[in-house]
């Protein structure tokens, strides 16, 4: 009954504490043709622009003209989201910018003729929507601004991260093993190898 007690420290010291490895597999590719495909000239373009590829120039390029870091990251799609986005923003500055004029023009008509109402509305109704155009021009201004560094920001982490590998050949292999160590004690145990 004693030993059963033991079995779980010795699972943890087999799970835990043996040493794991894992062996790298060479592969030799040997061209014998003097010929390229079309599709390896097309894979030595792409291996070529990610080699010289550079998050510094996709954020100097989104800074000088916004969508230029996504098309330097060859990331086209994101280039109409960028323009619709601005294209948004900037009717609602020049929306409020109007109405805010319109509705201080006639806010200062009145307080100037001494008017408690004019063109159907009271001056204190010319002053609500005066101040609350005034309000959201300056929200959609904060807002252009905040856009045009998000989209900096989005070339650059674009342009970092354009080496990640997201390949489906990740496994994790857990299996029996037999671990050597110096030659002459044996372990039994679990080899636990990560490829990626």
């Amino acid at each position: 009954m004693k030993g059963l007690y033991q079995l779980p420290a010795v699972l943890i010291l087999v799970f835990f504490f043996l040493p794991a490895f894992c062996q790298e597999r060479d592969t030799i590719v040997i061209m014998t043709t003097d010929t390229i495909s079309k599709s390896d000239r097309t894979n030595q373009k792409d291996s070529l622009f990610l080699a010289k590829h550079s998050p510094k120039k996709a954020t100097i390029y989104s800074a000088v003209l916004p969508g230029l870091g996504q098309i330097y990251n060859r990331k086209y799609w994101k280039v109409p989201i960028v323009y619709a986005g601005f294209g948004g923003l900037i009717y609602g500055i020049v929306y409020n910018t109007d109405q805010y004029k319109y509705y201080k023009e006639h806010y200062v008509y009145m307080l100037d003729n001494n008017l408690t109402e004019w063109d159907g509305m009271t001056i204190s109704q010319a002053e609500a929507y005066k101040d609350f155009h005034k309000r959201w021009k300056n929200l959609f201004s904060l807002a252009t601004a905040g856009f045009y560094v998000l989209q900096i920001l989005d070339a650059n982490v674009d342009a970092s991260l354009i080496n990640y590998d997201i390949s489906e050949d990740i496994a994790l292999v857990i299996e029996p093993a037999i671990i050597l160590c110096d030659g002459i004690n044996n372990s039994v145990g679990l080899r636990c190898c990560l490829n990626f």
